[in-house]
């Protein structure tokens, strides 16, 4: 799945810290970091041997609205991470390396037309104790395929599924209506629920969904916390506790990741972790008990222009609102170069960028395309008209970003400055949600989030995706829609990587997204926490365990 999206809140801020455990000259406590602690690298392990038991107390920007993946209203990045080889498992697993390995499926076959994929599943048990079989499978998918359920975003993944069926108890054979290269990538992304749960209440599912991964939700404090708890039967996972600490506001979480009350402290500020790189008493104790972590996410921080809506729908405008974006300021003062400013949606270290696109800031370029698209300030008021209707619009602004709190005011002051008025809409993030899935909203931003490193840009860029998936903008383009189906029927890697350095450039062209940054994750866990390994997929909690 795609995923979609985690929102754009980062939030700038430095904290009053204390405790050390070396003196300087003046007998003021210091610690003096490491080049592998001030560039975020993960120490070499120990030779310990994994220990079970324990709790581990990860702190998360956000809070899921429900459990339940498949849900629309519940496909986002972070719920993901959360569940992912912990409570549920997927036919197919990515690993660390970008490639593809056995999950619930031991092993599967494909036929040389790439239009049958069958699966041998391996023995598991659900957390309700019943024996995972294929009609689990078939349930699953029976669910995510069925247009009357609200589950369009899971379908989207699958959109060239035409058939599925059990063979056996213990095989699985997919039918494809056209070949993919994507196809069996996409299942790494699809959670298999128990028949028997799907067949319920689907709002149950949201609270506590039932999976053949080694954790069960234990508890859920809505506002506060969800605690995951290792099943006596589990054979994978060390850990006996994930406590899953939702604190969104970034100058508390940075409070309590001071007291020590995280052990995985997830999204650090750019502001934040500078601070903590000053060689000063009051970072000391960020230096002794803290590994910080730094790694590329492959995701891109992005503003959509409502297609659906003048002027967005003139791409003169959306190439002029893209010139007066100024990256290299943005860098430097919001994202203290913490983030890379990017105009690719495909993953940064690899071939399917194009070198092609180097706009930069150009105010004067904003103005000749805004007066070429006709709009032009007549009547001397500062803002510019075209058939007497004024170049007006509104950003929708999430009430808590921190981040977008302060780069849209940039935004505005620009636009000012070329006769854009541009006003500021701040909601809750509940309503920016839902509004940003009914097409409401002039100008919005957020994040899309990859959990792999070859990518279909189906759901984001092609026009069958307006409506039932991620499309927002309402992007609609004849070739692209061409290019993006070209890329996934090209099993030749040299021939794909071009045509995506083709799509790239197009969509770059066309603006229907304006692409700021690729994010890096900014984390910190303590010396006790062991066996984290950063990936696009996040970390694999299974692998993880405390030491004393």
């Amino acid at each position: 799945m795609r995923f979609a999206f985690v929102l754009l809140t980062l939030c700038f801020c430095l904290v009053a810290c204390k405790s050390s455990s070396t003196a300087d000259a003046s007998g003021a406590p210091r610690i003096t970091a490491s080049p592998e602690w001030l560039d975020g690298r993960l120490p070499a392990e120990s030779a310990q041997s994994p220990r079970d038991g324990g709790t581990l107390v990860v702190r998360l920007m956000t809070e899921p609205a429900t459990l339940n993946h498949l849900d629309d209203d519940s496909f986002e990045a972070m719920l993901f991470r959360m569940v992912a080889r912990n409570v549920m498992d997927t036919l197919v697993e990515l690993k660390a390396d970008g490639t593809l390995g056995p999950g619930l499926a031991a092993r599967w076959t494909e036929s040389n037309d790439h239009l049958t994929t069958t699966f041998s599943l391996r023995s598991a048990t659900f957390s309700d104790g019943s024996a995972f079989e294929a009609k689990d499978v078939v349930a699953t998918l029976d669910t995510i395929m069925d247009v009357t359920k609200r589950t369009s975003r899971a379908r989207g993944e699958l959109a060239t599924l035409a058939s599925w069926k059990a063979i056996d108890a213990s095989t699985v054979e997919l039918k494809w209506k056209a070949p993919s290269v994507f196809a069996i990538r996409a299942l790494a992304r699809v959670f298999i629920f128990s028949r028997a749960q799907l067949a319920g209440d689907w709002n149950a599912i949201g609270l506590k969904p039932i999976g053949t991964g080694p954790y069960v939700v234990k508890s859920w404090d809505r506002g506060q916390k969800l605690t995951l708890e290792r099943r006596a039967d589990a054979t994978t996972g060390y850990l006996q506790n994930i406590v899953f600490r939702f604190v969104k506001d970034h100058t508390a979480a940075a409070a309590v990741f001071e007291k020590g009350e995280f052990d995985l402290m997830t999204n650090i500020t750019p502001a934040l972790w500078r601070a903590l790189e000053k060689d000063e008493p009051s970072t000391a104790w960020a230096k002794r008990d803290w590994n910080r972590i730094r790694s590329f996410d492959n995701s891109f921080s992005y503003v959509a222009w409502n297609e659906r809506r003048p002027p967005f729908d003139d791409a003169r405008v959306r190439n002029a609102l893209q010139y007066l974006y100024d990256a290299k300021l943005v860098s430097k003062v919001i994202d203290l170069e913490l983030e890379v400013p990017t105009t690719c949606p495909y993953f940064p270290q690899s071939d399917s960028c194009s070198k092609t696109p180097t706009r930069t800031f150009d105010p004067n370029a904003a103005r000749a395309l805004l007066s070429d698209a006709g709009f032009e300030d007549l009547d001397g008021d500062g803002v510019r008209e075209r058939n007497g209707k004024p170049l007006k619009f509104s950003f929708l602004l999430p009430a808590t970003s921190v981040r977008l709190g302060r780069l849209v005011p940039m935004l505005q002051e620009q636009y000012r400055t070329v006769g854009i008025e541009l006003e500021i809409e701040r909601v809750e993030v509940a309503t920016l949600s839902a509004r940003v899935n009914k097409h409401d909203f002039d100008v919005m931003s957020r994040v899309w989030t990859e959990f792999d490193t070859d990518q279909d840009l189906f759901q984001v860029f092609h026009s069958s995706q307006i409506d039932a998936g991620s499309n927002y903008a309402g992007f609609n383009d004849a070739e692209t829609d061409r290019l993006i189906e070209q890329i996934r029927s090209e099993f030749d890697l040299p021939k794909r990587r071009a045509l995506e350095r083709q799509l790239h450039e197009r969509v770059y062209a066309l603006q229907p997204l304006m692409l700021m940054t690729n994010r890096q994750s900014l984390d910190a866990a303590k010396k006790r926490v062991h066996g984290l390994q950063p990936s696009v997929a996040w970390y694999d909690l299974r692998r993880v365990w405390v030491s004393d």
